[in-house]
């Protein structure tokens, strides 16, 4: 597996997540910084203020990361992207790093339901969707 098919696999994976749990998906934008380059270009535009889009990236990337790894619990090969990436200086190895850490060393338990939403809500002021 190539680093650049590691990270596809896990923005793909991190998008999959945001939209199941948010009901919004990772814009073009989201998704290059966590590939660490222009990678992504749907043509979508963005018109709604996005839940990830302010505040900390990289811990709200690492909350969304956790839930994709309890989806990707039985595949080696999400498994084996996150090894081949968890030591780069990028977002995405900064991600898969804090992803690992106890919650109770970060912030407290994790969110979840109505206080995940919440979570993503605080320090947003962008008024942007894709569609």
């Amino acid at each position: 597996m190539t680093p650049d098919e590691a990270r596809q696999i896990i923005v793909e994976a991190i998008n999959q997540v945001a939209y199941r749990e948010t009901d919004s998906s990772l814009c073009d934008s989201d998704k290059n910084r966590l590939f660490g380059s222009d990678h992504y270009n749907s043509g979508r535009h963005v018109v709604q203020r996005r839940p990830w889009s302010e505040g900390n990236f990289e811990e709200k990337m690492a909350m969304l990361l956790r839930w994709a790894n309890a989806l990707n619990a039985s595949s080696p090969r999400f498994a084996q992207a996150q090894a081949l990436l968890e030591a780069e200086d990028s977002v995405i190895g900064r991600a898969i790093r804090l992803s690992k850490l106890a919650p109770q060393l970060r912030n407290g338990p994790l969110p979840n339901g109505l206080d995940f939403l919440r979570f993503f809500d605080r320090g947003s002021s962008a008024e942007h969707r894709e569609v």
